[in-house]
């Protein structure tokens, strides 16, 4: 218990302003993985692959997400003496920006997964990177925001003000976004175990045999679907679908620059490394999903951007 005692108070929650630093600089190194990540298909997801290691996708995700507000909660409170009061004694800026990170991670580790109708399975080192990836960033915020080991500049005038409140609305437009996206990709799943429902019912009114299905033409949606994993898939449409084919990513990312132009810009350094590896990590991600689509749908597929509208 001594060697666990001295772990998470010595290294993994530590205070130390100089153990702080470290683990900023070591999250600096995060893109090389991406760069790997670049070299192989990420076994989760659409492009999931088959293997004994395995984990349910939904439960993987949640674990896996629920590893940064832990840690950051638990940098916070194994070194507060009085929580509370330390929460008190907060700038009002660092307060909101605290309460924007729990209600991103409410979402996404929670809220998020559970609405969804299904994930395709994860490979067991995607939970393992994602983990570290995690750990790293909810520990260096909670040591920025509520250890102060940073302070966000500000100045007597109010363009502090202005930046904040931009960044701010900036980063609820991003959320909004991500949440509207995904819905789009869960609706497709929710829509289709309707139909695999009503199919079924049909069939077994009809006294139809095994193998032979009932085949509702819809009406002006043109759809186009493929299986992978037992999980159905559609050319997604409506919104910044119509431009590009991760716009759930995109807006994730206008949502944590929001949080960086509110948390100070390149003052903010664990904002700073969070925002550049999200977009390390997701880029490669996405044109991993535009040749899984191109597979899947072949001369069907829209000319689409890969995650940026108009650009990338």
């Amino acid at each position: 218990m001594e060697y666990l005692r001295l772990i998470y108070e010595d290294y993994l929650f530590s205070p130390d302003p100089a153990v702080y630093r470290a683990h900023v600089q070591l999250f600096h190194f995060f893109p090389v993985v991406c760069i790997l990540q670049s070299m192989i298909t990420t076994p989760m997801g659409k492009t999931s692959v088959k293997s004994f290691l395995n984990l349910p996708g939904k439960l993987s995700w949640i674990l896996m997400e629920l590893i940064s507000p832990i840690s950051f909660f638990l940098t916070f409170y194994l070194n507060s003496p009085s929580p509370l009061t330390t929460l008190t004694n907060l700038p009002i800026t660092h307060k909101i920006l605290t309460v924007l990170y729990f209600i991103h991670y409410a979402n996404r580790a929670l809220i998020s997964p559970l609405r969804a109708p299904a994930y395709a399975p994860a490979h067991i080192i995607v939970l393992i990177i994602a983990t570290y990836f995690n750990y790293l960033n909810g520990y260096s915020l909670s040591s920025f925001l509520i250890l102060k080991q940073g302070v966000i500049p500000q100045t007597t005038g109010s363009w502090w003000e202005l930046r904040f409140t931009i960044g701010v609305c900036l980063w609820v437009i991003g959320f909004w976004g991500n949440i509207w996206h995904e819905d789009v990709l869960y609706e497709i799943r929710r829509r289709a175990k309707r139909e695999h429902l009503e199919s079924a019912r049909g069939k077994k009114e009809d006294g139809l045999g095994e193998g032979v299905e009932r085949v509702v033409v819809p009406g002006k949606r043109f759809v186009v679907r493929a299986e992978n994993s037992g999980h159905v898939y559609e050319i997604p449409e409506g919104g910044l679908w119509e431009y590009c084919w991760h716009p759930h990513y995109f807006m994730e990312w206008v949502e944590w620059t929001g949080f960086l132009i509110a948390a100070g810009g390149w003052e903010c350094a664990p904002a700073v490394n969070f925002l550049v590896n999200e977009i390390a990590s997701m880029t490669p991600r996405a044109f991993q999903g535009v040749e899984f689509y191109k597979r899947k749908f072949g001369r069907r597929l829209p000319k689409r951007k890969a995650v940026v509208p108009f650009l990338v």
